[in-house]
């Protein structure tokens, strides 16, 4: 399954004109281990954390950065409840295909599933992210994120602080 995953990124990219660059390393089951070999290969940039949280029988994915800590409790007004967890190993492979620290940041198969990215993402320079591969690492300009969630299904939102350092969430609008 991640194989299709990481097919349907690599798709997605090159249909877009969105400029890859890709290295292989071995296998990693965490963010900070792809750090760790992006860094080796002179990869700077912002490195991908993927969460993915249930709440009232539903999934929603985090997209953050590998050094941003993430409180599930800051998402209980969104999600309408207090009770939200992280999944469990078996629901992210369930839900994603793809095991802990492999679970990319779009391209899943699941077009309903929830993307909530941090706006930190959006403004760093480069964006660094394992395709579904724990083998594998991509590597992309951070500003064409913005066209690769306005251009997948899934509802997209944004979060972070705002000029008074409350947190906030944004719809990401999609073009009609």
């Amino acid at each position: 399954m991640s194989q299709d995953v990481y097919r349907a990124i690599r798709e997605l990219l090159e249909r877009m004109g969105i400029r890859y660059d890709e290295i292989e390393h071995p296998p990693v089951g965490t963010c900070e281990e792809s750090l760790a070999y992006r860094g080796q290969a002179g990869w700077e940039g912002a490195s991908s954390k993927c969460i993915l949280l249930k709440a009232k029988g539903k999934y929603y994915l985090l997209v953050t950065t590998a050094e941003r800590e993430i409180k599930a409790r800051l998402f209980k007004k969104e999600f309408g409840t207090k009770d939200i967890r992280f999944a469990t190993r078996e629901e992210l492979q369930e839900v994603t295909g793809c095991d802990p620290g492999s679970v990319p940041p779009f391209g899943h198969r699941d077009r309903l599933l929830p993307f909530y990215v941090d706006e930190n993402i959006l403004r760093a320079g480069h964006f660094m992210f394992n395709p579904a591969i724990p083998t594998k690492s991509f590597r992309i300009d951070a500003g064409d994120l913005r066209r690769i969630y306005a251009a997948v299904p899934n509802p997209v939102s944004t979060f972070g602080e705002d000029e008074d350092e409350r947190f906030v969430i944004r719809r990401v609008e999609k073009p009609a």
